[in-house]
């Protein structure tokens, strides 16, 4: 989708054109004043081309747009491919283009700024166009406007292309430990043990050939006794899955917290932590979805967990609706998994050390 516009001087403009036609007929029978139909013809000659190069040209310089991918981490800088085709016209016709883009929040180019414009070289199809991302959540480019400078002071042919076409991207919160949360215990959940749930020295369960695991899971005794490097393998219990319950509520348990995007950055991390242990997770959040039920995203693991998870905490918006923690963990004590490891996540984690 596009739309075309044009801007030219005044006494170019495309609404004169019943005027000059008039002039045109009545002057052309007068003496003395008939040279004023040239001068008239002369300037409706000039609209009519200016009118059909306005046809013309948005349907010839074609932009398409490539992007390697849609998902990016807070800080991330990427490259994505404009390509302009037919660009041969710009030599044919002797005219000059240009190309704005301007960027949604979150969102910015090359030197900081919000907004950017590429000259068009009538020898280049190809253009890469840089951005970094600066915010958590969905973000693209807002605005593209492809300028087309006609000679002979014709003016230039503005073709403002749809958001819909233009690259969008979600910023996922970046996945590393916030200084504010230091004890081990929030990582694990409320039990008392402090080591790993799937590294528990009471649940060995034999023994396997190394592959390049951490050493403190080498198995020296066994190594010993082979000759060759052993590993650690431990058995798999129920205590591996965690519900993570993400609560942004201020600490009188209504309203958003001022601090959330740390409690959303610290939820992340501890995703991430679990996950790589090999861990199961849910994730409940006190918002409300589409469906005007308690964001809650099932148990399960892996890469595939990990990235369902940080698209949902990408898509928490300040303008969404959110639930009183007393009536949240209300619910979340009734849909939670009933074998899982409970881990809180609210404005308590800001004062911890």
């Amino acid at each position: 989708m596009q739309q075309i516009d044009s801007s030219c001087p005044p006494f170019l403009e495309t609404r004169l054109w019943p005027s000059y036609f008039g002039v045109l007929i009545i002057v052309v029978w007068f003496p003395f004043v008939w040279p004023l139909a040239y001068v008239c013809s002369s300037l409706l000659a000039i609209i009519f081309v200016r009118e059909q190069l306005k046809k013309r040209l948005p349907k010839l310089l074609r932009l398409t747009f490539r992007q390697k991918e849609q998902l990016l981490f807070v800080n991330d800088a990427v490259h994505y491919q404009l390509g302009v085709d037919n660009i041969e016209v710009l030599n044919d016709y002797g005219i000059s283009a240009s190309l704005r883009f301007k960027a949604q929040s979150g969102l910015i180019f090359e030197d900081k700024n919000a907004a950017l414009t590429i000259p068009i070289a009538s020898d280049k199809h190809s253009y890469p166009v840089p951005v970094h991302a600066i915010k958590r959540g969905p973000t693209g480019l807002e605005e593209c406007v492809l300028s087309i400078h006609l000679p002979l002071f014709l003016g230039t042919i503005f073709v403002v292309y749809s958001k819909d076409i233009l690259p969008q991207w979600t910023v996922l919160p970046p996945i590393r430990k916030e200084k504010v949360v230091q004890s081990r215990a929030h990582r694990i959940g409320d039990r008392l043990v402090k080591h790993s749930p799937l590294k528990d020295p009471l649940m060995i369960q034999g023994s396997k050939r190394y592959e390049a695991e951490p050493v403190k899971q080498i198995d020296w005794y066994a190594t010993a006794k082979t000759g060759k490097m052993q590993s650690k393998v431990f058995q798999r219990q129920n205590i591996d899955t965690f519900t993570l319950v993400l609560d942004l509520s201020t600490p009188q348990g209504n309203g958003l917290h001022a601090h959330f995007e740390e409690l959303i950055q610290q939820t992340s991390y501890l995703i991430s932590h679990l996950l790589k242990e090999e861990c199961k997770i849910e994730l409940f959040i006190n918002r409300l979805d589409q469906e005007n039920q308690v964001d809650h995203l099932l148990m399960s693991e892996g890469k595939r967990q990990l990235r369902y998870s940080l698209i949902r905490l990408a898509m928490i918006h300040e303008n969404d609706k959110f639930i009183a923690s007393n009536r949240f963990q209300t619910i979340v004590q009734r849909r939670k998994h009933p074998q899982s490891e409970l881990v809180k996540i609210n404005h308590s984690f800001l004062f911890n050390t």
